[in-house]
């Protein structure tokens, strides 16, 4: 950098240190809007590729749990339409033997 006599040495320095903290500022409101230290390749490739890889894995478990659940309550009802056919027939069974039933 040339010195002149216009030259502020008190500004320059002024303005490189505003220009650092705009920079650590967008960086804090990157990690503020997105709520992760590591937002995006850039900050840093290797933690964001592994970050990536067990997000996509999370959100495959909780397709699974997810579906696992319904086919629980899948089986439920049917165990439930089971018990009242079952109820159903010994009823049927009780009226047939009383309508049977001569004495």
């Amino acid at each position: 950098m040339l010195n002149s006599i216009n030259t502020n040495a008190g500004a320059m320095i002024a303005l490189q240190n505003l220009n650092a903290t705009n920079s650590e500022l967008t960086t804090t409101q990157q990690r503020i809007n997105t709520g992760k230290k590591i937002s995006n390749a850039k900050d840093n490739g290797a933690i964001w590729s592994m970050a990536k890889m067990q997000s996509t894995t999370s959100q495959s478990l909780n397709a699974v749990k997810d579906s696992l659940q319904r086919g629980q309550s899948t089986i439920d009802v049917g165990l439930a339409a089971g018990d009242t056919i079952t109820d159903l027939l010994g009823k049927m069974k009780e009226k047939a033997l009383a309508a049977s039933d001569t004495s």
